[in-house]
């Protein structure tokens, strides 16, 4: 969003129905406490909101609203709850442990290529569908937001479902997509791997689908 827009800081504040700080311990609690009122931080220019829902209670985001001198809107941006970001970091972490070898100069990678590509697999995958729930979530809560705060049409700001960044993104993920499909075909399927095949179908044909549907809805 580049203009300003006729919405004043007392009407997103009128969004938020408990009132505490952004930080670990309180996103922590959140998460197991499965408070789904929307949560949020006032600053001076600034207000922070969250919302859990039933089914997403870990990779929410989190919409700051910056105001200018006058209280009215100018700016909203999103970014991962500290929660979500912890899940991956140490999902990430752990791969890396049980993937990298603890004697790099004995381990034949070659003759291990297939169990290197089951965990790259399975980690790629992990992120791809958490990014996508974010996503979902992100422009789920927009909506709702926007719908709360009367926003007209064109002041909406969604994502740019084409911006650089979304397509460097799909230049990977396609094609990886396409290779796992493949891989499933041709290898894991005749060697009887029938259970990571259907996981790993279910998991592109997720992407895809709920990728091509947030597109289209542009």
């Amino acid at each position: 969003m580049k203009e300003t827009l006729e919405i004043t800081k007392k009407d997103v504040e009128d969004l938020i129905e408990l009132r505490k700080e952004d930080t670990f311990l309180n996103h922590l609690w959140n998460v197991f406490s499965r408070d789904l009122r929307p949560t949020g931080e006032i600053g001076f220019n600034t207000i922070k909101v969250w919302k859990q829902n039933i089914w997403n209670a870990t990779f929410y985001p989190i919409f700051s609203f910056e105001f200018n001198v006058n209280s009215h809107l100018i700016k909203i941006t999103d970014k991962l709850n500290p929660i979500g970001k912890t899940i991956i970091g140490i999902f990430i972490i752990g791969f890396l442990y049980y993937v990298i070898p603890k004697n790099l100069t004995e381990f034949n990678f070659i003759g291990n290529w297939l169990l290197i590509a089951i965990i790259s697999v399975i980690a790629l995958v992990f992120i791809l569908v958490a990014r996508m729930i974010y996503r979902f979530e992100k422009q789920n809560q927009l909506d709702e937001i926007f719908e709360l705060l009367d926003m007209d049409v064109d002041q909406k700001i969604p994502e740019k479902e084409w911006s650089s960044k979304n397509i460097l993104i799909r230049l990977f993920t396609y094609p990886f997509c396409l290779f796992l499909i493949g891989l499933n075909i041709f290898l894991i399927i005749p060697d009887g791997g029938y259970l990571l095949a259907i996981g790993i179908f279910g998991f592109v044909g997720f992407y895809l689908i709920a990728d091509l549907k947030m597109i289209l809805k542009k």
